[in-house]
Parts: C-alpha cells; sequence; structure tokens
C-alpha cells in the first residue's frame, strides 16, 4: 500500500513533463526497469500509456503482471495487454494468450481465448506464438485439436511449405519410417503442409475436407513444392 502511495505521489511530480509520446522517453523508461528503478519507469510510462502509446501500455502490463514496483496483479496487466493489443501490439497479443494459457491468479485459463490470441499475434509475425501453435498442432494437443484445419486453411504459410505429392501414391504413416503404420494414402496431385522434417521424410498436415484434417509423415522424395505464379 505504501509502496503504491509512493509512486502515485513521484508520478504527480513527473506528469507535467511527459505530455508527449516520444520514444526517447520511452527509451528513458525501459532503461529506468533495467537499472531497477521501477518507480521513475511507471512515471514515465503511466502518461505515455494513457494518450495511447502500445509500447508503454504493453510494459505497465508487464510491471503489473511481474509485480515490478507494483503489486502483482494479472487482471490489470489483461487490461493494459488489450489496450496494446487492439493496436496491434504483437507481444501484448502474445502475453495475453500466455495468461490465458497459464490461468494464474485472478485469470481463469481458458484454452480456446489463449489460442485466438496467439493466433492473432502469430498474423502478425511473433514467433513465440507460431512457434507455440505449431507445437500444439504437432503434438495433437486436445485443446487445438478441432481447430486445425481452419487454422491452417488460413494461415497455413506460417507454419510450413504447401507441396503437392507428384506419385500415383503416397502412403501417410505415423512413424518417420517404413515401419510405421499405415493411417491413410495420398494420389497424385493432392496438396499437404509440410510441417517439419526428419531425414527423407516430412510431417505434413493433410487437408482434404475438414473431417479427415491429421498430422502425419509422409515420404519426402514424393513432394514437390507448389510452382508459385509471380503476377507481371
Amino acid at each position: 500500500m505504501y509502496k503504491s502511495l509512493l509512486i502515485s505521489l513521484l508520478c504527480l511530480s513527473f506528469s507535467a513533463f511527459f505530455n508527449k509520446v516520444t520514444a526517447e522517453e520511452l527509451e528513458d523508461a525501459v532503461a529506468a526497469m533495467r537499472s531497477g528503478d521501477f518507480a521513475e519507469a511507471y512515471c514515465i510510462m503511466r502518461p505515455l500509456a494513457d494518450a495511447g502509446d502500445a509500447d508503454s501500455q504493453y510494459n505497465i502490463g508487464w510491471m503489473y503482471f511481474n509485480g515490478y514496483g507494483l503489486r502483482v496483479n494479472d487482471g490489470l496487466a489483461l487490461q493494459w495487454w488489450l489496450k496494446a493489443s487492439e493496436q496491434g501490439h504483437s507481444d501484448a497479443s502474445f502475453s495475453i494468450g500466455m495468461l490465458y494459457s497459464l490461468g494464474d491468479g485472478n485469470i481463469r485459463k481458458n484454452n480456446d481465448k489463449a489460442i485466438d490470441f496467439y493466433l492473432l499475434a502469430a498474423e502478425d509475425g511473433q514467433e513465440d506464438a507460431i512457434a507455440i501453435l505449431k507445437s500444439m498442432m504437432l503434438r495433437n494437443d486436445r485443446a487445438i485439436r478441432d481447430r486445425v484445419y481452419s487454422i491452417l486453411k488460413n494461415n497455413g504459410s506460417l507454419f510450413g511449405i504447401k507441396k503437392i505429392v507428384k506419385a500415383k501414391k503416397l502412403n501417410v504413416r505415423n512413424e518417420p519410417s517404413t515401419e510405421g503404420g499405415i493411417v491413410g494414402q495420398l494420389r497424385k496431385g493432392e496438396s499437404v503442409l509440410e510441417m517439419e522434417t526428419q531425414a527423407n521424410w516430412s510431417r505434413v498436415a493433410i487437408l482434404s475436407e475438414p473431417a479427415n484434417s491429421q498430422i502425419a509423415w509422409v515420404y519426402k522424395p514424393l513432394l514437390q513444392e507448389v510452382a508459385v505464379i509471380e503476377d507481371n
């Protein structure tokens, strides 16, 4: 309580000097955070965040989430991250996804919301979000199982390379080996999304239709990349 009051009083004395959003001000705030002066960092960033600066909103969210100079409050962290996410801040979107995945504090675990925000971050190229979603799909996580088809249909290029079958028939296996059990078969011209490789084997997503969506192994030499047609 005393720490929060002290920070509020300090902010009153600093606020008149920080009424414009500038990169220099934010750099000063980040430097203060790194040096452990969280009170100064908060006082610099709070007016910027109130003025709509997404980076400041994101950083204040982290201060609440980690208890950097403030009492840990996941609810307030979420509020600030949502403000930043609405402005397209991909790290804030990722942080919200993480928060819903963990379900810590007063934020209940919600896998659907977590995936929604991971996707939002992934669509902006946030690498950690892409890695988490891809990992969930490859291990057939039940939280994402029913959404694999729609995710890869709309955002497949984020998670793999589109290829087509060049052999007349191609066995689909549950392991990267001829000893792996056959779980299906593809025909020439069918398309797949190559998500990872291991030696001469490709782990692909088969998305001919939602009901048959699956991720399995195929013999890599029997695939070829889809030709990209460039506009003149």
